[in-house]
């Protein structure tokens, strides 16, 4: 990207810059041949044609360029330069390092006059806002210079995260890892061990074991979430009422293990969906879950299913241990954990609610939670509907 950016910097300053070297030689040398005035004016006519062409062409350009002269004036610049730089638009004729007091700047812009080689220079644009943009000053003899202007912020968001996430992938693995491993020693350091004891080690294996299939089962649920564009596979009318009816059935179990009320609140009219029938199982079974586990025993978790015009709004409700508001910002993340003992007892990955947004993200939805600390949560999806009619067409 950076290397395709600085390619096509090259080419449009060399371009621009032979163009207004062009126009002025051609009205020098109309002037000097005495042309007249008819003459005169086509052929400035024609330079300023080409001229605005070019920087059209640098105008389209998605990264910052801005084209400079051999004094270092400002010949062009297109609107994103003037965006990532935070300034006017009206640059032409001004000189770069008064209107841009970025350190390394005149030293680049220096350094890159009398050598022609690039100059790159980071800096933070905002002191400390999180802004990083990388500058390019690329020197052209006799010509000018161009500055190529790249906002890598979002680049250096997705690095960190990546570093986030590979260490929290080697944490949750390395835990139940150590954990078999330990169990496996001790069976094979032991073989007179007695059988209570071996079933016992043998029981927390497949423990561990379990949580083991279910984080790689998640992570290559987001890995192919994150592959296909945030689709869930092929789209097709899925009856939700029934995808809620089957996911509440299966849970209830859980439920009653625990002493929780689940009840379901379906409409009566049919809800259709377009998607996958188990990424919507997936999302729904997720929510029900997690409230089924974080509501103390006596508690109740309603799931509430509604028409709202032309999207359905499902609505899965608990009187549990509610969310901090610094929690419900980050509860959507990857491996984020309200109570991380709880979560690891509980048997989570932490990766649940990541699945559910990037689904129904995927299915042109949208996802959120409203709670309050001791007092429940209430987590929401909402998602366009398919029209009976369509549905049946």
């Amino acid at each position: 990207m950076g290397r395709a950016m600085t390619v096509l910097a090259v080419v449009l300053a060399v371009a621009l810059a032979a163009a207004l070297l062009a126009w002025t030689r051609a009205r020098r040398e109309a002037l000097a041949a005495g042309a007249g005035l008819a003459e005169l004016r086509h052929v400035l006519q024609r330079a300023e044609t080409d001229r605005s062409r070019l920087v059209a062409a640098l105008e389209g350009a998605s990264d910052g360029l801005m084209v400079l002269d051999a004094d270092g004036r400002i010949v062009a610049a297109n609107a994103v330069a003037s965006q990532l730089a935070h300034l006017s638009e009206h640059l032409a004729g001004r000189s770069l390092v008064d209107v841009l007091s970025w350190p390394g700047l005149q030293r680049a812009l220096l350094a890159t006059l009398a050598s022609g080689r690039l100059e790159t220079f980071e800096l933070d644009a905002d002191a400390g806002g999180g802004r990083v943009l990388l500058v390019r000053v690329l020197g052209m003899k006799g010509l000018g210079a161009v500055v190529g202007i790249d906002d890598q912020s979002r680049l250096r968001r997705l690095e960190s995260l990546r570093r986030d996430f590979v260490a929290n992938v080697s944490h949750e693995l390395k835990t139940p890892l150590a954990a078999i491993q330990g169990f496996v020693e001790t069976l094979q350091d032991d073989p007179d061990m007695p059988v209570a004891t071996r079933l016992r080690f043998l029981d927390r294996i497949a423990v561990q074991t379990a949580r083991l299939a279910t984080l790689v089962a998640d992570l290559l649920t987001l890995s192919r979430l994150d592959d296909e564009g945030r689709t869930v596979g092929e789209a097709e009318p899925v009856h939700v009422q029934t995808v809620v009816q089957d996911t509440v059935r299966d849970l209830l179990p859980l439920a009653e293990k625990r002493a929780v009320q689940l009840h379901p609140e379906l409409p009566e009219p049919a809800l259709l969906v377009a998607g996958e029938r188990e990424a919507l199982r997936q999302v729904v079974g997720n929510l029900v879950d997690n409230a089924i586990k974080y509501t103390p025993s006596g508690g109740r978790v309603d799931v509430v299913l509604a028409a709202r015009g032309e999207r359905l709004r499902l609505e899965v409700r608990d009187t549990g241990i509610g969310l901090s508001p610094e929690d419900c910002d980050r509860v959507f993340e990857r491996f984020y954990r309200v109570d991380r003992a709880r979560s690891r007892e509980l048997g989570g990955t932490g990766l649940g609610l990541s699945i559910v947004k990037n689904t129904v993200k995927g299915l042109g939805g949208e996802v959120g939670v409203e709670s309050e600390l001791g007092r429940g949560s209430t987590f929401w999806v909402e998602l366009p509907v398919v029209p009976p009619a369509a549905a049946g067409g």
